[in-house]
């Protein structure tokens, strides 16, 4: 009769799994340690341009980058404060002005890693100046104020060194899915 022992077999598969777990950590670590190696100190100073598009809507941009902290630990490695101003445009072929204004806004940018390749977060709020005229309004003036603030919000990918050229793509309210050039410096 064959005698087999299942806790001796368990405690081998145990061995092995807790084994393969420091083994996958001591990998892992020591990737992490190589990728700090390679670490690119931020740049101070950013300033760039950006098209975006989204179906009838276009928008054309340009943005300074203000270095504001850094952080060795956490999703998010710089900070940066933003200051956009451009233009913003709607294709309308109705022959009216509407949704032609120009826009500016104030923000935060977070860009993880601490290479040149950056995951790019910005939060922030704007303001649309835009202003229609004609001779069809209701109430019969021929101007009409449709300026509004509105949330800045971008999410894209950033590739950036501590100076020299710098490009960025992405989505974004305001920007709509655009790309970007620029220099930091």
């Amino acid at each position: 009769m064959l005698n087999y022992n299942f806790s001796t077999q368990h405690e081998r598969y145990m061995s092995k799994r807790i084994l393969s777990f420091f083994l996958f950590i001591l990998l892992l670590n020591q990737s992490l340690i190589a990728q700090e190696n390679t670490a690119i100190p931020p740049a101070k100073n950013v300033i760039h341009g950006s098209l975006g598009s989204f179906v009838l809507i276009n928008s054309a941009q340009l943005t300074y980058d203000r270095l504001i902290s850094t952080k060795p630990n956490g999703f998010f490695k710089s900070y940066y404060f933003t200051a956009k101003a451009g233009g913003h445009a709607s294709l309308d072929f109705t022959g009216s002005e509407s949704g032609v204004g120009v826009l500016s806004s104030i923000g935060v940018t977070g860009l993880t890693g601490a290479g040149k390749n950056h995951f790019e977060v910005g939060l922030g709020f704007g303001y649309f100046f835009d202003s229609v005229t004609g001779d069809d309004f209701v109430d019969g003036t021929d101007y009409y104020d449709e300026s509004q603030f509105y949330p800045q919000i971008s999410v894209g990918y950033r590739k950036q060194t501590a100076k020299g050229f710098m490009f960025r793509t992405g989505l974004g309210i305001s920007e709509w899915a655009y790309v970007g050039f620029g220099y930091s410096f």
